[in-house]
């Protein structure tokens, strides 16, 4: 198991963007000048963030690709695979299970719906469940994480219900905010955020 690293969580985003840096690259060293170019930001600020790990870089060689790669890997745990269930049988869910989520080191092992009538019926090569048999499916593939894309309605009484049943990090696609225990992680996808961002910046 990889040493637990606390990281500044701007360092932590950053860090996940030179991992796909190193995925596209085929040379075998690179440097924080190269990397710095490619994200358009100060190469100090590369150099600083990989002040954190203990791949160092040679003079006028750059950072191993590999070494590199297999210890940003370790980080994020890309190596141990995680279980995730989605629930909301929806749109969204098929664009979620069209998506390789393997490269992160998560699996989709379950599909869930809050209503009855879409249960029984599949999405990719998963049948939809009831609710009813979350927790022996969450204790089968000791499931950790949940894409949550149900209606908002709906969101922060499903986000609980799947937290009592041993879910301990929610993907939030539902644009509402959750309000769960301090010890659940929470992230959330607000494409509307995203979207301003785009518009700001074409300004």
């Amino acid at each position: 198991m990889a040493e637990m690293i606390h990281l500044p969580r701007s360092t932590f985003e950053r860090l996940k963007m030179y991992r796909k840096v190193l995925e596209a690259t085929k040379k075998p060293y690179i440097s924080s000048d190269e990397i710095a170019r490619f994200l358009e930001i100060n190469p100090d600020l590369v150099r600083k963030d990989f002040s954190y790990l203990k791949c160092q870089g040679k003079p006028r060689v750059g950072y191993d690709v590999e070494e590199l790669r297999k210890e940003l890997d370790d980080l994020f745990g890309v190596n141990n695979t995680t279980n995730m269930i989605i629930v909301g049988a929806n749109d969204l869910a098929r664009a979620l299970l069209s998506l390789d989520f393997s490269k992160a080191g998560v699996k989709v092992v379950a599909v869930f719906d809050t209503e009855k009538e879409n249960v029984g019926k599949f999405i990719g090569e998963f049948a939809v469940r009831e609710l009813d048999v979350l927790e022996r499916v969450i204790r089968r593939f000791d499931a950790e994480i949940a894409a949550l894309c149900v209606s908002k309605d709906r969101a922060q009484a499903t986000a609980r219900f799947l937290i009592e049943k041993g879910i301990k990090a929610v993907w939030n696609f539902t644009g509402v905010h959750l309000e769960l225990p301090s010890n659940v992680i929470v992230v959330d996808e607000d494409l509307t955020k995203s979207l301003l961002t785009i518009k700001h910046l074409l300004k």
